[in-house]
């Protein structure tokens, strides 16, 4: 049997092998560096620089709350990389151009050998990417951060790409907000979203008043060729708008098997139905709140036949309590977390201790999460995935007991596809700035669209 920790051992490995670390990713499409001059024997040059997150470079948001981007694949090419699909899609793990490096924590990067000529310079980390053709010297060259912000437009003639994707905007978390200080829409004077500029799609789930004209969330999740166009699905924190829809067996299926294709879901807090209902067995929600039973549990969903007893189904709406002292157990968040600056939800900014801050607006808490048989590889044996908790924190409600538990969780259910779900509002007031827990939703929106090494699933 292959055990989550072996399968989560070789994509480390793999990965170590590829880029150091978090280097696996649809940046390995291109083919080699400087493909054509292999045997080269002159002079070489050396390019360094930082990677930005897009819209929070230097010059575009305060001085001390810049982002940089941690795990950015960087390389130089002779040949301009391949289109990344326009939808959903399975992105394997494969080896990077040869001389690809990692972007640390920093987002800073430095490529020692680069051979003099016109290249393209490639910056990516999941479908976020920057191609930048280059006449590469022999010099010591640091390039400025307009060379090295990742994209906030899709553009691909001259070379920018990001994410398709969709938001369910709802009536508490607005989530939109970030992507508008990103850069991706627009945001007003007091950090509100204002506009999408046609650089992604929200969907009415109980937030109408953004004058949102690509339907409901019920109509996407009832549409499988619609679904399959959006790289990233958000649904945030909203009120039980269109939770009815997931009493239809084929919603549920389309759901599933959008993320079994390489879609990426990303869920919070009260719209935990759509995650919770959809697959039920990696993440047991906490009981009690206004919903009483809010889990749904494992045995609501039959792998077998592929359906689900939605008689079971709970509500996800729990009761809401701060946590205090968050922490980001992944190291490579912590790592980047804590070297930044920024605002805090109780008022002041200043360095972020990323083992102890405040992650507000909880509105359900994870009592557990469980390791699940999603099934066999080629060679016939069990694929056991295991959930990734990011962040944990004590929940101090009612329900909680004073206890931590996980906040942010990762699963991998079937496929290639990732589920993301946490149990607070990533933004539910307008304000300047990004909280931590916003920045961590910055980091993960990029974390999980990386690569997958899952074995063949039968």
């Amino acid at each position: 049997m292959r055990t989550a920790r072996q399968s989560a051992a070789m994509r480390m490995t793999l990965c170590a092998i590829v880029i150091a670390m978090l280097g696996c990713g649809p940046g390995a499409r291109g083919g080699d560096d400087q493909s054509g001059d292999a045997g080269y024997t002159g002079p070489t040059g050396v390019i360094r620089g930082r990677v930005w997150a897009p819209g929070l470079a230097p010059g575009m948001t305060a001085a001390g709350e810049e982002i940089p981007v941690a795990g950015a694949a960087v390389y130089l090419t002779s040949t301009r990389p391949a289109a990344i699909p326009s939808g959903v899609y399975c992105e394997p793990c494969q080896a990077a151009p040869a001389g690809a490096v990692i972007t640390d924590h920093a987002g800073a990067f430095v490529l020692p050998e680069a051979i003099p000529g016109r290249r393209w310079l490639v910056i990516q980390k999941a479908q976020f990417r920057l191609e930048l053709e280059l006449d590469v010297t022999t010099g010591d060259v640091t390039l400025d951060a307009t060379q090295t912000t990742l994209p906030s437009q899709l553009d691909p003639a001259n070379g920018k790409w990001i994410p398709r994707i969709a938001i369910a905007a709802g009536s508490y978390d607005h989530l939109q907000n970030i992507f508008g200080k990103m850069g991706i829409g627009a945001v007003d004077a007091s950090g509100e979203y204002t506009t999408t500029g046609g650089k992604l799609d929200l969907v009415d789930n109980g937030g109408a008043t953004l004058g949102m004209s690509a339907g409901t969330l019920a109509d996407l999740a009832r549409d499988p060729v619609k679904l399959a166009s959006y790289h990233v699905v958000f649904i945030p924190c909203s009120g039980d708008n269109y939770t009815s829809a997931l009493a239809d067996q084929q919603v549920l299926k389309n759901l599933r098997d959008y993320v079994k294709n390489g879609g990426k879901l990303y869920v919070t807090d009260w719209s935990g139905e759509w995650m919770d209902n959809v697959f039920p067995q990696q993440i047991e929600l906490g009981e009690g709140g206004f919903g009483g039973n809010i889990d749904t549990p494992a045995t609501a969903y039959t792998a077998a036949t592929d359906t689900w007893t939605t008689s079971q189904f709970g509500s996800a709406d729990g009761d809401a309590y701060d946590s205090n002292d968050a922490d980001a157990i992944d190291p490579n968040l912590a790592s980047w977390l804590g070297a930044q600056h920024g605002p805090a939800p109780s008022g002041g900014s200043g360095p972020i201790n990323a083992h102890d801050f405040d992650a507000v607006d909880n509105w359900n808490f994870i009592q557990n999460v469980h390791p699940v048989q999603v099934g066999i590889d080629m060679n016939g044996q069990p694929v056991i995935d295991t959930p990734k908790a990011w962040v944990t924190g004590t929940n101090s409600g009612p329900f909680g007991g004073g206890s931590r538990h996980p906040l942010t969780v990762t699963f991998e259910p079937a496929g290639c596809g990732r589920v993301l779900y946490s149990t607070y509002h990533t933004t539910e007031t307008a304000h300047a700035g990004l909280y931590p827990q916003e920045r961590i939703l910055l980091y993960l929106i990029m974390e999980i669209g990386v690569c997958s090494d899952n074995p063949v699933i039968l």
